[in-house]
C-alpha cells in the first residue's frame, strides 16, 4: 500500500473495506465551471503578450484622462473596447467548446450499468447503476456489446473455461479482438458443475446466486499508463484455505472497451474515474509553439523597440523647440503648460507619444490570424486529393495554429511497417532444413506448400525438420480462431505478422483450429488428424525482447520450449546455427522482407519444475512483474535449436516513391526510422527511393562491446567522407555524389553512452538521407530531438508513423503525422495532423504547406506594415503639430484601424494562390521559401517597415501639398483634415492588398469592399450625426459632407495610392529583374514555353 498497491475486497468481504478511499467513477473533461470560467479564461488569455501590452495601453490612457498625469488625445475605449471584443470572441469560443466538452460528460456519467449487490433481504439480486456512481469493489454484469464502465477483473463469463473476448478499438484503435481470461479458480467456483451447452441468462443466474458464497479480494497495482501491463494478485477464501492466484493483463478488461462474442461476465470494479487506464492515457497533444508564432514574438519586440525609439525621439524633440512651440496660439492657447501635469514634462510627454504609436503593435493581429488557421484547416480536411475511399478516411487536422508550419518542414522522420508499407503481410519465403521453399510472386499468399511436401517426402530429414518448423508456427502464438457473421473462420491476431504466420502454417497442413481451456488444437495432415498441445506458460513478445515464447506438453508427453524472435537475438541464444541460414536471411532480406528466426528445445522434467516455481513467484509480483517474468524467462530461452526462419512480405503504399522523390527534390531531408534489420531497410531503402544508386551510404554497424576510441575513429572517417563530398559538390561541374547514413540502434545506444552525440549529427546532418535500423520508440524519439536541439539555425521536423510505437517520435517532433493504418488509432490521436496514406504527404506539405506559409507571410508582414504606415503618418503629424501630442484622427477613428481595416489581407491570407497546385507538384523545389525561412525574417520585416516609411512619406506629402496653406474652398477644420487622410490610407491599404495578391475571386472583392471601405465610409456617416458616439461630438457634425465637397480630397484619394502603386511597381520589377526567386524563375520560364508554344503554332504560308 505505502507504493500505491491498493486491496480490494468484494462479495462477502466487502463490508470490511472503508469506504471513501478511492476516486469517483466520474469523468470530468470539461475546463471551466460557473464560478472557474471568468479567472481561468482571463488567466489564460493573459498569457498572451499582446493582450497584457494593450491592457497596459488601455491603463495609461485611464491614467491620464482621470489622473492629470499626462496628455492623452484618445478616448481609453479606443483601446478597450477592440481588445474587449476580440477577447469576449476568444472567451466565448472557449466557452462554446468547453461545453461540447460538458455536455459529453453528462452523456458519459449518466449511462446505466448493471450490477449485483450482494447482502440485505434479497441476499443477492441485480440491480442498476449510473456510471458516475460506480465504486471500487462493486460487481458490474456486461452482456455481449456492451462497454466496460470501469476496469474490471472478471469474476465469471460465458465462455468456455472462463475465455473471452474485447474489442480494445475505443482505447487504442486496432481492430483485432483481444482475449481475456477468468482466473480458474474463480470460474470454477462460480460456473463449475454447470453444463456448457446451458443457455447464457440460467448459467448468469446460477453463478450470481453462488456469490454470496464468495469470499475475496483482489491486490493491485498503482493506476498506471500502460494498457498493455498489469500486475495483481487474487485471493479466494478464507482464513488458512484462502489461496493466492496472479493477475495478469489477460485478466483486467479496461474501460472503454467492449466485450465481443461472449454472451455475458461480471467482475469486480479496481479502477475508477481518473485512475482508469483510459482516463490516464486520455492526456492531451503536448503544446507546440509554431516557427512562425516564435518569429512573430521577435519581431513584436522589435517593433516595440521601435515604438519606444519614436516616443524618445518625438520627447527629444519636444524639450528641445518646447520654448518655440509654447508660443504659437494654436498649440497651447495659455502660453504654458508647465503645470498641467503631475509628472515632469518629459516624462508626460514621453507617455503622450508611447500612447499614440501604440498602432505599431496590431492588437487584431492574433485573432484574425486564428481565423486564418481555422480556415485553411477546413481546406485541408475537405481535400478529396488527401481522401481515402476504401478506409473513408479524410485528413484531420488537430492544431490547426500549425497549418503553416506545413510549409517550413526540413526533416522528415518516418517509420517504415505501415506507413511505407501497408502493414498487410503475407509469408513468401521460408527456410527449412537448408533449403529455401516459396517465392515473392504477386498472388497473395505463400506458394512454396507443394514444394515443401514434395521435399519432405523424399527426404526423411527435410521431414523432420518441417515438422519441428510448422510446430512452432502453429502452436507458439496468440491468436484467436474465431467466426465472423457468416459463419467462416477467421484469425483475430495482436499483430498482422502472427496472423501471416498462422494463416501460412494452415497452407502447409497445420491448421489452428482454436483453444480448448489452455490446450492448443491443430488439425495436422489430410486427414485433419487433431494435436493438443496444452500450454504451460508463454513469454509474451515486448519491443525489448524482441521474441516471444510457450513452453507446452506435446501429445506425446514432452515439455517443449518453442520460440519465435529476431534474428540476432535468437542467434545470442542458439546452441548453433546452419552455416546456410544466414545467407538464407540475407537473401530474404536483400528482397525488403522481414525476417523470424523459429527455434526450440526440450525440457527436463526437474528443469521445467524448477523454472516453473520460479515462473510463479515472478507472476504473484504485484510490482515490476514484467521485468521479473522478462528476466525468469532469459534463465530457459537458452541453448536453442534453430528451425527454420521465416521471411515475410509487406508491400509498399501506392505513390510512396514519387512521394518521397518530391519530398527529395523539395530539399528536404528524410529519416527512416524502422526496427527492421539493416538489410531489409537497405532494399526498402531502394525500393522505395529513399536511397539512389548515385548516393554513397556509409554504415554504421558497430558491435555492441566496440570502444570508445574505434567509435570515434568510425566517426572521424564518416566525417572526411562527408566533407570530401561537400568539396566535390562545390568544385564539380557534374552531378554532385550525395552520402547517405545507414545506423542501427545498437551503434545509436553506443554513441549516446560516450557523449559522441553531437560528432554524429555533424556526420547525419551532411547526409542527405539516414536510415536508422533495429530502433526502440524512444531512440526514435531520442533522433527527432537531436535534430530539433541541435541543429541551428533550429529546423522544423516532422513525425510521421500509423502505430503506438511511433507515439514518442509524432510528439517530439514540431509537426506530428498520423496515419490512419492497422496498428491501431494512438498515432493519429496523439498527432497534429492525420491522413490515410503516406502519398497524401505530397499534397499536405507541397500543396497545403506551402500556399499556408506563403499567406501566413503576407498577412503578417501586411500587419505590421499597415500599422507602421499609420504611426509613420502620426509621428511625420508631430512636426506640424509642435510635438503636442496631438493624434491626427478622432479617437473612435484611430481605434477602428486595428479591427475594421484588418479583414481585408485576412481575405488573402485565406484565398491567395501564387501558382496553380499541379505546377508546385510538378516542382517541388518551389518549397524551398519556407523551408529557408525567406518569406519572414529580420530582413523582411525591416522591408516592410522601410516600405511604410515610404508610403507615409508619399501620403504626407499630397497632405501637405493639398492643405499645407489652408483650403481657401471650404472650412479647414481639424476634423475634417484628419477624416481626409484618413480615407486616404483606407484606400492606400485596401490597393496594397490588391498589390500584394496574387489571385482575386468574388469573396475576396466582397470583404475588401464591404468589410473595409464600405464600413469606414458607413462608420464615418454615423459618427458625423450621432453625438454621443464621440466626445467631440458636435465638432464632427457633417464632416463627411464637408470632405467630400472638397475637390482637393479627391484629388489626394485618386494620388496617394497611385504614388504607392508607382513605387511598389518599380521595387518588385527591381527585384524581379536582379534577384528572382525560384517562383519567379519558374513562372518565366512557364510563360516562355506557352509564347513558344503559340508561335509554332501559328499556320505558314506555303
Amino acid at each position: 500500500q505505502d507504493a500505491g498497491c491498493r486491496r480490494v475486497l468484494f462479495a462477502a468481504s466487502r463490508g470490511d473495506m472503508p469506504g471513501g478511499r478511492f476516486p469517483s467513477n466520474a469523468i470530468r473533461t470539461a475546463k471551466y465551471t460557473l464560478f472557474t470560467f471568468v479567472p481561468l479564461n482571463l488567466m489564460e488569455q493573459m498569457m498572451k503578450l499582446a493582450n497584457v501590452y494593450f491592457v497596459f495601453v488601455a491603463l495609461l490612457l485611464i491614467l491620464g484622462k482621470y489622473a492629470s498625469l499626462y496628455a492623452v488625445s484618445a478616448e481609453p475605449m479606443s483601446t478597450l473596447f477592440p481588445l474587449l471584443a476580440l477577447m469576449s470572441t476568444c472567451a466565448a469560443l472557449a466557452l462554446v467548446e468547453d461545453r461540447q466538452r460538458s455536455r459529453a460528460d453528462s452523456r458519459a456519467n449518466g449511462q446505466q450499468a448493471r450490477n449485483i449487490v450482494v447482502g440485505g433481504e434479497r441476499k443477492v439480486h441485480l440491480g442498476t447503476v449510473q456510471w458516475k456512481d460506480i465504486a471500487v469493489g462493486d460487481i458490474l454484469v456486461v452482456r455481449d456489446a456492451e462497454e466496460l464502465p470501469a476496469d474490471v477483473v472478471p469474476l465469471a463469463c460465458s465462455g468456455v473455461d472462463g475465455v473471452c473476448y474485447v474489442s480494445t478499438a475505443n482505447l487504442d484503435g486496432e481492430t483485432n479482438l483481444k482475449v481475456k481470461r477468468v482466473v480458474p479458480a474463480a470460474q470454477a467456483a462460480l460456473c463449475g458443475d454447470m453444463p456448457d451447452s446451458a443457455c447464457a441468462p440460467p448459467l448468469l443466474n446460477q453463478a450470481v446466486d453462488r456469490l454470496p458464497a464468495l469470499a475475496g479480494e483482489i491486490l493491485a497495482e498503482a493506476p498506471s499508463r500502460s494498457i498493455h501491463c498489469f500486475s495483481g494478485a487474487l485471493r479466494l477464501g478464507t482464513g488458512d484455505a484462502r489461496r493466492r492466484h496472479p493477475l495478469g493483463a489477460d485478466n483486467i478488461l479496461l474501460r472503454g472497451t467492449q466485450l465481443r462474442n461472449t454472451a455475458w461476465l461480471f467482475g469486480v470494479v479496481v479502477y475508477t474515474g481518473p485512475d482508469t487506464r483510459m482516463a490516464m492515457n486520455s492526456y492531451a497533444t503536448p503544446s507546440k509553439l509554431a516557427k512562425l508564432d516564435q518569429v512573430v514574438n521577435r519581431i513584436m519586440v522589435v517593433a516595440l523597440a521601435l515604438q519606444i525609439g519614436l516616443s524618445l525621439v518625438s520627447v527629444s524633440m519636444y524639450v528641445g523647440y518646447n520654448s518655440f512651440f509654447r508660443t504659437l496660439w494654436y498649440v497651447h492657447p495659455e502660453g504654458s503648460d508647465a503645470s498641467l501635469f503631475v509628472l515632469p514634462g518629459w516624462c508626460a510627454y514621453f507617455f503622450t507619444f508611447f500612447i499614440i504609436y501604440s498602432s505599431l503593435i496590431p492588437i487584431a493581429l492574433y485573432g484574425s490570424f486564428e481565423v486564418c488557421n481555422y480556415v485553411q484547416a477546413y481546406f485541408i480536411q475537405n481535400d478529396l486529393r488527401m481522401y481515402d475511399e476504401e478506409q473513408d478516411c479524410p485528413a484531420m487536422v488537430r492544431s490547426a495554429n500549425l497549418c503553416h508550419e506545413l510549409g517550413q518542414v526540413s526533416y522528415v522522420f518516418s517509420d517504415k511497417t505501415g506507413t511505407l508499407t501497408r502493414n498487410v503481410m503475407d509469408l513468401k519465403r521460408i527456410s527449412v532444413a537448408g533449403q529455401v521453399f516459396g517465392e515473392v510472386t504477386e498472388a497473395p499468399g505463400f506458394d512454396g506448400a507443394d514444394q515443401l511436401r514434395n521435399a519432405s517426402r523424399q527426404d526423411a530429414h527435410t521431414a523432420n525438420a518441417a515438422e519441428a518448423f510448422l510446430e512452432v508456427l502453429a502452436v507458439s502464438h496468440t491468436v484467436v480462431a474465431s467466426t465472423d457473421k457468416q459463419g467462416r473462420a477467421k484469425y483475430e491476431a495482436e499483430s498482422p505478422d502472427e496472423g501471416a504466420l498462422v494463416e501460412a502454417a494452415k497452407v502447409m497442413g497445420w491448421d489452428f483450429r482454436g483453444r480448448i481451456g489452455k490446450a492448443t488444437c491443430v488439425a495436422v495432415g489430410p486427414s485433419g488428424a487433431l494435436r493438443h498441445y496444452d500450454v504451460l506458460a508463454v513469454n509474451a513478445f515486448t519491443s525489448a525482447r524482441k521474441r516471444m515464447s510457450v513452453v507446452v506438453r506435446t501429445p506425446t508427453g514432452e515439455i517443449a520450449l518453442l520460440v519465435k524472435g529476431a534474428d540476432n537475438v535468437v542467434f545470442e541464444r542458439a546452441a548453433s546455427v546452419e552455416a546456410g541460414l544466414q545467407a538464407h536471411l540475407d537473401e530474404f532480406a536483400s528482397q525488403g522482407l522481414r525476417t523470424l528466426v523459429l527455434a526450440r528445445r526440450t525440457l527436463g522434467a526437474q528443469e521445467f519444475a524448477d523454472w516453473q516455481a520460479a515462473h510463479q513467484r515472478a507472476e504473484l509480483a504485484v510490482q515490476d512483474r514484467e521485468g521479473r517474468l522478462a528476466e525468469v524467462a532469459e534463465r530457459l530461452e537458452v541453448r536453442l535449436e534453430v528451425v527454420g526462419a521465416t521471411a515475410i512480405e509487406d508491400k509498399l503504399q501506392e505513390g510512396v516513391a514519387e512521394t518521397i522523390e518530391s519530398i527529395r527534390v523539395a530539399g528536404i531531408k528524410l529519416w527512416v526510422l524502422t526496427g527492421d534489420k539493416l538489410e531489409t531497410a537497405r532494399n526498402i531503402g531502394y525500393s522505395t527511393k529513399v536511397l539512389s544508386d548515385d548516393m554513397e551510404v556509409m554504415v554504421f554497424d558497430c558491435a555492441p562491446e566496440i570502444e570508445a576510441d574505434a567509435l570515434a575513429a568510425e566517426l572521424a572517417a564518416a566525417r572526411a567522407a562527408t566533407a570530401a563530398f561537400a568539396a566535390e559538390e562545390g568544385a564539380s561541374m557534374g552531378p554532385p555524389r550525395q552520402a547517405a547514413l545507414m545506423v542501427t540502434g545498437s551503434t545509436l545506444q553506443r554513441l549516446e553512452d560516450y557523449g559522441f552525440e553531437q560528432g554524429f549529427l555533424e556526420v547525419a546532418t551532411q547526409c542527405r538521407v539516414v536510415i536508422a535500423c533495429r530502433v526502440s520508440p524512444l531512440q526514435k524519439a531520442w533522433l527527432v530531438r537531436l535534430v530539433q536541439q541541435g541543429v541551428l539555425p533550429r529546423p522544423v521536423t516532422l513525425s510521421i508513423g500509423d502505430g503506438a510505437n511511433d507515439v514518442p517520435m509524432i510528439q517530439a517532433a514540431q509537426v506530428g503525422v498520423g496515419i490512419c493504418g492497422r496498428e491501431g488509432r494512438q498515432a493519429v490521436n496523439a498527432a497534429d495532423f492525420s491522413v490515410a496514406q503516406f502519398r497524401f504527404l505530397k499534397y499536405l506539405l507541397l500543396v497545403h504547406g506551402r500556399l499556408n506559409y506563403r499567406r501566413a507571410c503576407k498577412f503578417l508582414l501586411f500587419s505590421f506594415w499597415k500599422n507602421a504606415l499609420l504611426v509613420f503618418l502620426l509621428f511625420y503629424y508631430q512636426f506640424l503639430a509642435g510635438f503636442s501630442g496631438t493624434n491626427l484622427f478622432e479617437s473612435n477613428t484611430w481605434g477602428s484601424w486595428n479591427v475594421v481595416h484588418t479583414w481585408p489581407i485576412v481575405a488573402t491570407a485565406v484565398f491567395d494562390r501564387d501558382v496553380e497546385d499541379k505546377q508546385a507538384l510538378a516542382h517541388p523545389e518551389l518549397y524551398e521559401s519556407g523551408r529557408l525561412g525567406l518569406g519572414l525574417n529580420l530582413a523582411k520585416m525591416v522591408e516592410a517597415v522601410a516600405s511604410a516609411l515610404v508610403h507615409a512619406s508619399i501620403t504626407f506629402a499630397v497632405m501637405m501639398l493639398s492643405f499645407g496653406e489652408g483650403n481657401p474652398t471650404r472650412r479647414n477644420d481639424y476634423f475634417t483634415f484628419g477624416s481626409s487622410i484618413f480615407t486616404w490610407l483606407v484606400f492606400q491599404v485596401n490597393y496594397r492588398v490588391l498589390f500584394v495578391t496574387s489571385t482575386i475571386n468574388s469573396i475576396w472583392i466582397g470583404v475588401v469592399v464591404f468589410a473595409s471601405v464600405l464600413m469606414w465610409v458607413v462608420g464615418l456617416a454615423v459618427l458625423s450625426r450621432v453625438p454621443w458616439l464621440s466626445t467631440q461630438g458636435p465638432w464632427l457634425h457633417n464632416v463627411d459632407v464637408a470632405m467630400v465637397q472638397d475637390p482637393l480630397f479627391w484629388i489626394g484619394l485618386l494620388a496617394v495610392p497611385a504614388l504607392s502603386m508607382t513605387v511598389d511597381a518599380f521595387k518588385a520589377l527591381l527585384i524581379l529583374e536582379f534577384f528572382p526567386d525560384r517562383k519567379g524563375l519558374r513562372l518565366e520560364r512557364l510563360a516562355l514555353k506557352i509564347n513558344r508554344g503559340r508561335l509554332h503554332s501559328r499556320p505558314t504560308r506555303e
